[in-house]
């Protein structure tokens, strides 16, 4: 499903106009979105007019051949969503889930012709987003290739030094 760049961005803006006061020194997240410059450029107008800002964009960092090497291992389970990977987190039994015994299996878009597709559009339409957002001051990088509890406690230390008062 394709949907107009000015649709999604009124969608979001609704949202985050109808959403619940946020508490001092609160904010939100969004997760692969922009993946374009005209998307930032139009996120950050709309954001504009309703007096909010992005304060940080995190960049994760990992080479190709690792990135490729994570999402074709990942399994899905089929009935709780649950995830695994087939060399970094394997199930107790091969092709089953540990939490509810349903199938896992691995998603279409996960398989590496898919992947090496997805990774040459990030490098002509979404790479350019890093420049954009370093030209701000917003851009923080995190080596993605780290383990999840260092890459977790990065994350946290970048929200934690967010000068949220303004």
């Amino acid at each position: 499903m394709v949907i107009h760049l000015t649709l999604l961005v009124a969608l979001l803006s609704a949202t985050l106009a109808g959403a619940t006061p946020l508490p001092a020194g609160g904010g939100f997240v969004l997760d692969g979105f922009p993946r374009t410059l005209p998307q930032a450029e139009t996120l950050a107008r709309g954001l504009h007019e309703r007096g909010q800002q992005l304060d940080a964009v995190l960049d994760f960092r990992m080479g190709d051949e690792q990135i490729v090497r994570r999402i074709v291992g990942r399994r899905v389970c089929t009935q709780c969503g649950a995830t695994y990977n087939v060399k970094f987190s394997r199930p107790r039994v091969a092709g089953v889930c540990d939490s509810c015994g349903g199938t896992l299996s691995q998603r279409v878009d996960d398989r590496e012709d898919v992947i090496v597709t997805r990774l040459e559009t990030y490098r002509s339409q979404t790479a350019p987003l890093v420049e954009y957002y370093s030209q701000q001051g917003l851009l923080h990088v995190v080596d993605a290739s780290a383990d999840p509890d260092t890459v977790a406690a990065e994350v946290a230390r970048i929200v934690a030094s967010l000068d949220r008062s303004a």
